[in-house]
């Protein structure tokens, strides 16, 4: 089957562009509607994708990689049905390949019928087993649940938590294992199960809330403050007082104090713990105080010591720890040991946009089980920070990247 994709001012341009490459026996899979982006979008008009094919006997030679990049596109297609709630036909189209089929009413029909063509047309065992020679090794009977786990992998989930996404899966029937639809949303359901819902700030009546920043060197920390100072002060209306304990760093103090002299907010300094209830005291009258640490090497247990004094003086207090979406798999089970002292945090994510794979932050909710918050992608501010949306997450991880 050759799959195409055909853009234009209309649908009916674009359909007639179909006509002309594919032929009147072409099949219409998907028609959506593409958004201008970037900064000229104001200038340009919507253009129109049709996603279409022409029936025929797939090229013997084809890898797995072709019927991979296929699968990807009915799980894109079948996840942005299920978070959005719809209910799709459990129907496999056989019979209608001749027919040209028209509309949005039929689509999803199609995409299912395409990949059960695709999963029925993988030309050996051993091409598959080939296409895994120098990537992940093949885990699973199923074709179906194998490029999930592929998916999952090289988004850098860890095996062992891949594993237990698909646990029995691949013990099911035959024609369970064979409904992908049914399949996309338990992997994806399990997925959102273990994201759980993101945490954020709230206010309560206590006054001020106090907040503390902790995490390794060079994650953002002072900047992702910034960015949540903003918000609180001139969305929310709050009254936010700052303090920065990172006397390591001249410049992490300076950039802190730049940040709220722009946004009219009192900073204070302090250079060991017994300044701190004393600092409190002299700004008591903001509703919420955001206090930044010294980055904190995992390698350096006598700066541990020092965070768990400066904590511990304040008994109603929340903590995020702020990580780096880039950090590689063995220096984040590093950093989450060492901070394994502190019992109750949050996590915020920085840098997503500085990374391709998204599964360190599954891996870190898997093993610390606190809750997500925050994520930044950006330097700047008050932008380019969000609260964790485990939707979108899910997707990203499942290698549908619609949003």
């Amino acid at each position: 089957m050759k799959v195409k994709k055909y853009e234009a001012k209309t649908e009916q341009e674009a359909i007639e562009k179909v006509k002309d490459d594919l032929g009147k026996e072409a099949l219409i899979l998907n028609i959506k509607k593409i958004n201008p982006k970037g900064i000229f979008k104001l200038f340009r008009q919507p253009t129109v994708e049709v996603l279409a094919a022409l029936d025929g006997q797939l090229n013997k030679t084809n890898d797995f990689k072709q019927q991979e990049s296929n699968f990807n596109n009915i799980v894109e297609e079948t996840i942005r049905n299920i978070s959005n709630g719809s209910k799709q036909s459990e129907k496999t189209i056989v019979d209608e390949q001749k027919e040209t089929i028209k509309g949005l009413e039929s689509k999803l029909d199609h995409l299912e019928g395409l990949l059960t063509k695709v999963m029925e047309r993988v030309s050996t065992e051993n091409q598959i087993q080939a296409s895994y020679t120098n990537e992940t090794c093949r885990k699973y009977n199923s074709t179906i649940l194998q490029l999930f786990y592929d998916n999952l992998i090289k988004n850098e989930v860890m095996p062992e938590l891949a594993e237990t996404i698909l646990k029995d899966l691949d013990e099911m029937d035959e024609e369970t294992k064979n409904d992908v639809n049914n399949l996309i949303a338990i992997v994806y359901n399990r997925i959102m199960e273990i994201m759980g819902n993101p945490t954020q700030i709230e206010m309560d009546n206590k006054k001020p809330k106090i907040v503390f920043f902790v995490g390794p060197t060079g994650v953002g920390k002072t900047t992702t403050i910034a960015k949540i100072t903003a918000h609180f002060s001139l969305n929310e209306k709050k009254k936010v007082g700052l303090i920065t304990a990172d006397t390591y760093r001249i410049a992490a103090v300076e950039q802190l104090k730049t940040y709220a002299e722009i946004l009219n907010v009192p900073v204070e300094v302090i250079y060991s713990s017994d300044e701190l209830l004393e600092t409190l005291e002299k700004i008591k009258d903001v509703d919420i105080v955001f206090i930044d640490t010294a980055g904190r090497s995992h390698k350096n247990a006598q700066q541990f010591q020092e965070l768990d004094n400066l904590l511990s003086l304040v008994d109603e207090k929340q903590i995020f720890l702020v990580l780096s979406a880039t950090t590689k798999y063995k220096d984040m089970l590093n950093i989450l040991n060492q901070y394994s002292s502190i019992s109750d945090y949050d996590i915020i994510f920085t840098k997503a946009d500085e990374t391709t794979s998204l599964g360190t932050i599954l891996n870190v909710r898997y093993l610390t089980q606190k809750s997500l918050s925050y994520i930044t992608f950006g330097q700047d501010v008050p932008d380019d920070i969000e609260l964790i949306s485990p939707k979108k997450m899910t997707k990203a991880l499942l290698g549908s990247m619609d949003e």
